[in-house]
């Protein structure tokens, strides 16, 4: 397999990393939901990224970083989310509570965003810093969001850029900043990963919908349960006077059935297919970017990703 022992270096930064947190609750932790798997997708996309440059000491400590940041994040959404399960294991929300898990997240986010710090560059500092701040404002438009039923196609599209194409653009961005690539390519690195990002999440939440508890170790159809709309549900309302009423008469209040009904309908609408052409425009403008590059073995990275993303409707 390509990349493997670069991988392997990235995951045993991530170790040396995880050994080197103080706290030892926090430590174990953060062990523990590591182990229950997770694609690393953020420290793949930045050692992809550094293939405009050349990797170093530093790549695959900010590799490292961002997957821990990106796994306080998940502590922090299951917190405001009330989930009880991800990949298949328990959230630490679940098993210690909400003080527990607000005290773990905020101190392993804390913990990476100072060992990006301490790599010594200002521009990846910078953009890590700006990165975390549409993060959080991108939760809190959700928060604000929530069982707001009548929010539009745009709207949908800030949500998933704020909350997950963000850190995608940020590892792509890193990667870029720190194997030394020209500014120009560290530019349509960020769209790259930004676009990337976006399509992501969109499959991630047709996944929602169509897939069992078994497959994605969580419940079908949480993502409506907790009150927050997605794409699908948003295309069909367009389409479907009748599924809009059912959806706009929808409160924190509606039984499970009526969720379970509204997924259904969804599940069997060609509001899917529809959103699945949304996902493949998003790598349509990464393709774009990508192929203004002349790093050959950056590009046949994305390229591979980006085939295993694309579906056909």
């Amino acid at each position: 397999m390509k990349y493997i022992k670069e991988l392997k270096k990235i995951e045993e930064n991530i170790e040396l990393l995880i050994e080197s947190i103080k706290d030892e609750f926090t430590k174990k932790e953060t062990k523990r939901l590591l182990n229950s798997g997770g694609k690393r997708l953020r420290p793949f996309f930045l050692l992809l990224a550094t293939k405009g440059g050349t990797i170093n000491k530093k790549c695959y400590e900010a590799a490292a970083s961002l997957e821990l940041l990106h796994t306080s994040s998940l502590i922090h959404d299951d917190i405001i989310d009330h989930g009880e399960m991800r990949r298949g294991v328990k959230t630490t929300v679940s098993i210690y509570g909400k003080e527990k898990a607000i005290s773990i997240g905020s101190i392993l986010s804390l913990f990476a965003i100072d060992n990006i710090i301490s790599l010594g560059s200002e521009k990846a500092s910078d953009a890590m810093v700006e990165t975390l701040e549409t993060l959080c404002l991108g939760e809190l438009k959700q928060l604000d969001e929530r069982y707001n039923f009548e929010i539009n196609f745009y709207d949908y599209i800030a949500r998933i850029s704020r909350k997950t194409a963000s850190l995608f653009a940020l590892s792509c961005t890193m990667g870029g900043i720190l194997s030394g690539s020209p500014q120009e390519s560290i530019k349509k690195l960020h769209n790259i990963g930004f676009n990337i990002g976006c399509s992501f999440q969109i499959l991630d939440d047709i996944l929602d919908i169509t897939s069992s508890e078994k497959e994605t170790g969580k419940v079908c159809g949480q993502d409506i349960r907790g009150g927050i709309i997605t794409l699908p549900y948003l295309l069909l309302m367009e389409k479907d006077p009748r599924f809009k009423e059912k959806i706009l008469t929808t409160t924190h209040r509606s039984n499970k059935y009526k969720f379970d009904k509204l997924t259904n309908d969804v599940r069997k609408s060609s509001a899917l297919g529809e959103a699945y052409g949304v996902s493949n425009l998003f790598l349509d403008k990464a393709l774009r970017d990508l192929f203004t590059l002349d790093a050959i073995e950056l590009k046949e990275g994305f390229i591979s990703i980006i085939k295993k993303l694309y579906r056909k409707i």
